[in-house]
């Protein structure tokens, strides 16, 4: 009987750490349109050692993935979404975060350009993808209005527009 519960408290011992080791983060994906990139980005995702699931919302631009932290980072899994072609960036919950994406020119689609939003204060997350030539700025609302956050970076010399409306591949198939 001893030897039944010692097995049964170093059992939920071990589940206690596993969870402890699993962590949800959500990325805001403003270049996530349809099911045809979502797929492409849950299934590059899935790929990735220690990732246990991924939820697309199309409709919001987020993807929550949960994973081990014993076997991938928050910054593998974002690099991941990059490589396979979007622009991810960390999601603010509930009202205190603002999101941003934005086009760049080729030649500003630069780390030095994410370095230097950076700086902008209010900005929570930045990253570049030089393939999409676009920008996704994190930025705390409370601190920061959208157009306030435009107006830094244009006057950091850097040459940022709002995209025009998108429309993917797979959505102009069914017309």
């Amino acid at each position: 009987m001893k030897k039944l519960t010692l097995i049964a408290m170093v059992s939920l011992l071990t589940l206690g750490a596993m969870a402890q080791n699993t962590q949800t983060a959500t990325y805001r994906i403003d270049d996530m349109h349809c099911r045809k990139c979502s797929d492409r980005i849950q299934k590059s995702l899935s790929q990735v050692a220690g990732v246990d699931t991924v939820v697309p919302r199309i409709g919001k631009h987020t993807v929550a993935v949960t994973y081990q932290t014993a076997k991938t980072s928050r910054d593998a899994i974002r690099q991941t979404i990059t490589e396979a072609g979007y622009t991810p960036s960390n999601y603010l919950q509930g009202s205190e975060g603002g999101y941003a994406y934005l086009l760049l020119p080729a030649e500003q689609a630069t780390l030095q350009t994410e370095k230097t939003v950076m700086l902008i204060d209010g900005v929570a997350d930045v990253n570049v993808s030089a393939r999409r030539k676009a920008m996704s700025v994190t930025y705390h609302a409370d601190r920061l209005t959208a157009d306030q956050l435009l107006a830094a970076i244009q006057t950091m010399g850097i040459n940022a527009k709002l995209p025009k409306p998108h429309v993917c591949s797979e959505e102009e198939e069914k017309k």
